[in-house]
């Protein structure tokens, strides 16, 4: 009999379907969960949106085909080259609003 090691996480973030943004991150991710670096969020501004709750995504953790789909995405909605994005992207990373988000702790988290 096997056995199967699981990584134990003492936090996850998962995509909130109740997001008015939940079919675009749905198809950029392909998935439900979302890399993020920490479980704290942070302030920023959004355009003309002023300090606005975001996380910001682990991009290291993206596959190479969810890389993509971000990156098709941003030069779609921003009409910005694919090679500015591309570049900007690892330079300044990108955020995701944390109402989009939903963040869950282990309980291990707090012991």
């Amino acid at each position: 009999m096997s056995q199967a090691v699981s990584a134990k996480r003492l936090w996850w973030a998962t995509l909130s379907t109740a997001s008015e943004r939940y079919q675009d991150w749905f198809m950029i991710l392909g998935t439900n969960d979302v890399p993020i670096t920490t479980p704290g969020s942070g302030k920023t501004d959004l355009g003309p949106e002023k300090d606005v709750d975001v996380y910001l995504l682990d991009l290291a953790k993206l596959t190479a085909e969810q890389r993509s789909r971000l990156i098709d995405f941003i030069v779609a909605r921003f009409n910005e080259p694919r090679e500015v994005v591309e570049r900007d992207l690892d330079q300044v990373g990108f955020p995701i609003r944390a109402s989009d988000v939903l963040v869950a702790f282990d309980i291990r988290a707090f012991l």
